[in-house]
């Protein structure tokens, strides 16, 4: 059968070479096409893809390098194949006695020649974990040795038979060697799930996963999410952020190994889709540092996305990747989750942008409950996106001259007096926390991290900027003025008006209020916060 070609092993010169052709099968989107005559070779014929075709011995020739090129990604592009691998030299120093040992071992797979650097990137991690593992267990207990022995014996008695049997001896391999089933079931993994969670001999443990793994709630096939879009969120990661599950709570807690840290017990325990992570961090008894970590560690996982915790000032709309089909998957799914309801009667709430409290969604207060359910199931299969207000400082072009201030019933003299006391004012610049400076890079000392000196925000604007500000009724008030100017540092189009109000403490009425009084000179506009999204 192929599945038994696909995973072979090549003992040549005694340097093991585990080749790994990804075959096209489930979801796996890095194979390559097999040929069709593939499964009724034999194992001395030469077997590839329809373009390529190599022997045995000579895949075993290119893919088993010298020792010289041990401890760094192998990458070999040949037509429309790329094999890459990670070798490593079993022993520290060559052996001096003349016999068989094995020198080195490399695990290579057989991927499309066209694949973007992080799928690459993440095959040679794969690589690197099962090599360093075969390494280690075979200075142990001499594994990999006790393994080829039984492979290259199951291999020689095979090519002992008549010449018409075409029974393949991986077949037999897979019967009777332990490391080849794990190296099969490592295949197996990666094809169907895109994650693979093993222990190697039952004692080092494989744990690593390609990006195929956010394929489960992201709604759209086509939609492109990467390892690059994950850490776009991660970086983006602030205290004011919410977490949102996208397991059932008790069947994560059930998946953890039995040597996984209590921290992660009580953090997951304690989210919940209305706390924010400083929340979080408090009601688990954890520092906020650690918290970052914990999450950053479910988010690489897909069993974790970042939002904004649940509130009814909440603007939602429905997403522009949303699988919205007639015919989605995702329409049978929802009518298990909440019997009686239509998904797209629900999405057509968020046709158009609109807050929860709004329209019919918390229309009746003892169906709240599972309105907010469907929300946040809406939320976890990527069908909604929250906007945020932005607000950048864009004053209108001034029209008149300096003289004109003249002409106006206060003096201009007064006007300048207030920005010169302003410039002088302690609050012109932006006050940094401990909850500004947490981030996923946090350490768990603050004390000493380095804040940046800023200039007063005064003398950064332009005359322009200036001019525009004090032509404005609310300017002659200087306590609005004083606000005004302290909240500047955040006008920029990249802090909406939630991550204000968490890091000056601040209500939203405050905020609103100000913007309506400068309104002038201030566009504020809607988009979603680019650490919430997993798309590129």
């Amino acid at each position: 059968m192929v599945e038994y070609y696909l995973l072979s092993t090549l003992l040549y010169m005694f340097n093991p070479v585990v080749f790994c052709i990804i075959k096209a099968v489930n979801r796996n989107p890095y194979a390559v096409k097999i040929a069709e005559d593939f499964q009724s070779q034999r194992c001395d014929e030469k077997i590839g893809t329809e373009k390529c075709r190599f022997s045995n011995t000579l895949l075993a020739s290119l893919l088993a390098p010298k020792s010289t090129l041990c401890f760094q990604n192998f990458d070999l592009k040949i037509d429309d194949i790329r094999f890459i691998g990670f070798p490593v030299l079993l022993h520290q120093t060559l052996p001096k006695q003349t016999g068989h040992r094995i020198i080195t071992v490399n695990v290579v797979f057989a991927l499309k020649a066209n694949l973007e650097k992080f799928i690459i990137d993440r095959f040679h991690i794969i690589c690197k974990q099962l090599t360093v593992a075969i390494q280690h267990e075979e200075r142990r207990c001499n594994y990999l040795s006790v393994q080829a022995k039984v492979m290259m014996a199951l291999h020689d008695e095979m090519a002992t038979r008549t010449e018409d049997c075409l029974e393949s001896p991986y077949k037999l391999i897979l019967q009777k060697s332990q490391l080849a089933n794990e190296l099969k079931q490592v295949f197996d993994s990666l094809c169907s799930t895109g994650v693979v969670r093993m222990y190697l001999n039952n004692w080092i443990e494989i744990n690593v996963c390609l990006p195929t793994i956010y394929s489960d709630f992201l709604p759209s096939s086509s939609s492109k999410c990467d390892f690059s879009a994950i850490e776009k969120c991660i970086s983006g990661l602030r205290p004011y952020h919410g977490v949102l599950l996208t397991v059932d709570e008790q069947a994560l807690l059930d998946s953890l190994p039995m040597d996984s840290t209590p921290a992660l017990t009580r953090l997951v325990k304690a989210t919940s889709p209305l706390k924010n992570i400083q929340t979080i961090a408090l009601d688990a008894d954890l520092s906020l540092s650690q918290v970052f970590q914990l999450v950053c560690h479910l988010i690489y996982w897909a069993k974790a996305i970042i939002i904004y915790p649940l509130c009814e000032t909440n603007t939602y709309i429905i997403s522009p990747h949303a699988n919205i089909y007639v015919n989605s998957n995702l329409v049978q799914i929802f009518v298990d989750e909440f019997p009686g309801k239509n998904l797209h009667v629900e999405l057509a709430e968020f046709s158009l942008p609109k807050q929860l409290r709004d329209g019919n969604i918390f229309e009746h207060r003892y169906k709240q409950a599972q309105s907010v359910k469907m929300v946040i199931w809406l939320l976890q299969h990527q069908l909604l996106m929250q906007l945020h207000k932005y607000i950048s400082i864009i004053p209108p072009k001034y029209k008149h001259d300096i003289d004109t201030d003249k002409q106006t019933d206060t003096p201009q003299v007064i006007e300048e007096d207030i920005f010169s006391v302003l410039l002088e004012d302690n609050h012109l610049t932006r006050t940094h926390s401990l909850s500004d400076l947490a981030s996923v890079n946090s350490d768990e000392s603050f004390g000493g991290v380095q804040l940046d000196n800023h200039e007063p925000i005064v003398a950064q604007m332009n005359n322009d900027v200036l001019k525009a500000i004090k032509s404005l009724p609310a300017a002659k008030n200087v306590e609005d003025l004083k606000f005004f100017l302290k909240l500047c540092p955040y006008f920029n189009g990249k802090c909406h008006i939630e991550e204000i109000m968490f890091y000056e403490n601040i209500s939203r009425s405050q905020i609103t209020t100000l913007l309506d009084k400068f309104k002038d000179i201030l566009v504020v506009y809607s988009h979603q916060d680019p650490a919430t999204t997993f798309f590129t």
